[in-house]
């Protein structure tokens, strides 16, 4: 049986989200963090920017498993070696796919910037997220963010075209 999962999408490139929820640390584990920077919401879904700080032998692990090595930018890696993502809204989990990523880091320090997209508005205004990337030493931990308001978001998202 395959499990659903938010695929990889960006979000509408023609659109401005509203944020409706500030930056949040979802995890924290000695030498590495993850974070959203906001979520964007649009009419037909939320955008997640995710960040990711590594340092000391949580950095080597997190570049290791990253496939990352100094000189390389490449963001074509497989998605799922790397920080992992869950979603619940509306009583149904999945997996959430990066759609973008880059990496960037030294011996020491790593970065990690990736980009969500789950294709849904929660009815309820909450959205559990669970993060984690064991491999690295980040242990998961789940996060519900109660959104601002969802209605009117025609309105208040901004078009660029």
């Amino acid at each position: 049986m395959t499990r659903l999962r938010w695929p990889a999408q960006l979000p509408p490139d023609d659109e401005l989200g509203a944020v409706v929820h500030g930056p949040v640390v979802l995890a924290r584990s000695p030498g590495i963090a993850a974070g959203l920077r906001c979520v964007f919401a649009h009419p037909t879904g939320l955008h997640l920017p995710l960040v990711l700080r590594a340092e000391g032998v949580q950095a080597e692990a997190a570049g290791r498993r990253a496939g990352w090595r100094p000189g390389d930018d490449r963001a074509d890696r497989d998605p799922w070696s790397g920080v992992l993502l869950t979603a619940e809204l509306d009583g149904a989990t999945r997996p959430v796919d990066p759609a973008g990523r880059t990496t960037t880091g030294s011996a020491d320090h790593f970065h990690l910037r990736a980009g969500y997209w789950i294709g849904a508005l929660p009815s309820d205004g909450r959205l559990r997220l669970t993060v984690g990337w064991p491999q690295a030493g980040l242990a998961e931990h789940s996060t519900e963010l109660e959104l601002g308001p969802l209605d009117g978001l025609g309105e208040r998202v901004r078009l660029l075209r």
